[in-house]
């Protein structure tokens, strides 16, 4: 498991090493840099994957797609300095070193590949959403369609459904996110149940069409022990579609494996963003290592709350506010602890304060 992360020289960063815990969430207002700390993962994965990492780092690819070297260098970085990524698990350190080329679309490495046969981050239990998931759809892509290996859900989770139709009765990765109401051990009915703690509780209907390589898919819902007819997706909101590869991503990976999310909350109700935020913790305590990308207070309080209630340990929470000072270049990342009570000792200026710096203009 990986538990920290150094960025030297990347995008809006100049040097900063971030600690990271089997839950590690990324907050702070736009262009701030949580969106550049994934796609350093995310361009780690695919360097190596894709082409075995020693030309490089591939900036455009299956996962991530960044441009040139000129888009990527710190801008007040000078252009014979390296770019570095040190990972670092509970074994041991990698350190990846580049040196930027201008106007070319790959970082060359410096020195050796370092070792990277025990970091989670290469392992094949991968996970991936960008925030712009497909939406409601009649009928989705399946995975013999061309999906990466290198990120099993896609990284608009188009090929969730697929995925949910060929292992629906296998059980999820993990026992202990088996829902308190819902006994049977079998993807699909797992993920109707944890479904249901954002609305509805609904039922899904999927069918194979192997000679177009694609899954059609419906919902139903149970009202008062009576089931609906069944609805197009296009036909009951985005919200079900566009929560529904979440939940079958967390349930797929199996403890050791790595969860990237950004924005789970979209698209939801206050009430399903907290229960999103304690289902996400639930699954990090499970041995997944999950990262998440939020805006959400709501699903910030959904980890408070599941913090006093035991469902995850403080110590297992990194809280990472990304900003940037007064005339500073670079992004600066403030660390809040969580206590066992699920509250926060401090609270950073712009940190999930919109709520009460509105009311006490309307006081």
């Amino acid at each position: 498991m990986i538990s920290s992360l150094r960025i030297k020289n990347f995008k809006c960063f100049e040097d900063i090493e971030v600690g990271i815990k089997p839950l590690t969430v990324l907050s702070g207002v736009n262009g701030m840099g949580k969106s550049s700390f994934m796609q350093s993962l995310l361009l780690l994965r695919q360097s190596v994957l894709e082409s075995g990492g020693l030309a490089g780092a591939r900036l455009n690819g299956s996962l991530v797609s960044l441009g040139y070297a000129d888009d990527v260098l710190y801008e007040n970085a000078q252009s014979d300095e390296t770019i570095v990524f040190t990972l670092t698990d509970s074994f041991h350190s990698a350190s990846f070193n580049y040196s930027y080329n201008k106007g070319s679309r790959l970082l060359n490495l410096v020195g050796e590949l370092p070792t990277i046969s025990n970091l989670s981050l290469f392992g094949e239990d991968f996970y991936y959403l960008k925030a712009e998931r497909i939406g409601p759809r009649t009928a989705f892509d399946s995975v013999d369609s061309g999906n990466s290996p290198f990120n099993r859900i896609g990284n608009a989770g188009e090929y969730c459904a697929s995925l949910l139709a060929s292992y629906e009765r296998m059980p999820i990765g993990s026992e202990l996110l088996l829902h308190e109401q819902e006994p049977l051990n079998e993807l699909r009915i797992q993920v109707e149940a944890w479904l249901s703690e954002i609305g509805q509780t609904p039922r899904i209907h999927l069918n194979e069409h192997s000679s177009m390589d694609r899954v059609s898919m419906q919902f139903s819902f149970m009202r008062d022990g009576i089931p609906s007819g069944n609805y197009r997706p296009t036909n009951v909101g985005f919200g079900l579609t566009y929560t529904l590869p979440i939940f079958v991503a967390a349930l797929l990976a199996k403890p050791g494996g790595v969860l990237l999310i950004e924005n789970p909350e979209a698209h939801l109700h206050p009430k399903g963003q907290s229960a999103m935020g304690r289902f996400l913790c639930q699954v990090a305590a499970s041995g997944v290592q999950v990262f998440v990308e939020t805006h959400s207070d709501h699903l910030l309080n959904g980890i408070r709350i599941a913090t006093k209630k035991g469902l995850i340990t403080p110590d297992d929470v990194s809280l990472h506010f990304f900003h940037r000072e007064k005339d500073a270049q670079a992004t600066t990342v403030t660390t809040p602890r969580l206590d066992k009570h699920g509250r926060l000792d401090r609270w950073p200026e712009g940190f999930f304060d919109e709520w009460e710096n509105g009311l006490s203009e309307l006081l």
